[in-house]
């Protein structure tokens, strides 16, 4: 099963990523047609890639691409008169992008779209994309885990030290029994403020012991998120860019 990308685009520099660029007409079509199949959702980033909607990618051909329009008509009137798109998305657990022009709005399969004609390069970057940001310290995010079945009206709320478009890092104190390494917990909650609540499930990938500067002993986590929709996906999305202009 594949993995869920972060969906933030990335500015290059003109020459200085070509070992990630594809130009073959033909492996760019094929790409965009298995994502297409896969139904995994996109970004079509516009206004200078300060503004995206999450969307679906809805068809490919040798000339072009179909993108699902949004909800927000004023968005589509805005992507429609923007000359310079970047759409974001995932092919076999690596996140891809590339640049779209000239967008017509028209009808596809009864959904109302995005004409693109078909981009003539598509980066494709590795996972090392994910970087962890700190969470705040004075105010830090928590991780709301239901209880088991043996303690089903148990909610355990575990700080999160810090948090990515793929994972977070959970600390707790070295004696918690909990958090062990490839276990899952669904139906978690945690809060972003000022954003709104995302729910999916946490997987424990690894666990470590460290020591903080006075000596004391504690657990820290690093979980893989897992099982998000389409809103905590964008909500994600959205927290991340707001602790990277932060920094």
């Amino acid at each position: 099963m594949e993995k869920d990308i972060t969906l933030k685009a990335r500015v290059f520099s003109d020459g200085s990523d070509d070992r990630y660029c594809i130009t073959s007409s033909k492996e760019i079509a094929l790409t965009l047609r298995n994502i297409a199949e896969k139904r995994k959702p996109v970004a079509l980033y516009y206004g200078g890639a300060n503004e995206f909607i999450l969307t679906t990618l809805l068809g490919v051909d040798s000339h072009g691409l179909w993108l699902e329009q949004s909800k927000d008509h004023a968005a589509n009137q805005k992507i429609a008169n923007d000359d310079r798109l970047v759409v974001v998305g995932s092919h076999h657990n690596i996140k891809i992008q590339f640049p779209v022009y000239r967008p017509v709005l028209v009808e596809y399969q009864s959904h109302s779209a995005f004409f693109l004609p078909l981009p003539d390069k598509l980066f494709r970057l590795q996972r090392r994309e994910y970087f962890r940001l700190m969470t705040p310290a004075l105010s830090p995010l928590k991780c709301v885990i239901p209880g088991t079945d043996q303690n089903s009206n148990q909610l355990r709320e575990i700080t999160i030290m810090d948090i990515s478009g793929g994972g977070i890092a959970l600390t707790c104190a070295e004696t918690d029994t909990e958090l062990v390494p490839g276990k899952s917990y669904p139906d978690c909650r945690i809060n972003l403020p000022e954003f709104g609540t995302i729910i999916g499930t946490i997987a424990v990938k690894n666990v470590a012991v460290l020591t903080d500067a006075e000596g004391k002993s504690y657990k820290r986590a690093g979980c893989e998120l897992q099982d998000l929709d389409n809103s905590s996906i964008v909500l994600l999305h959205r927290y991340v860019l707001h602790l990277q202009r932060a920094k």
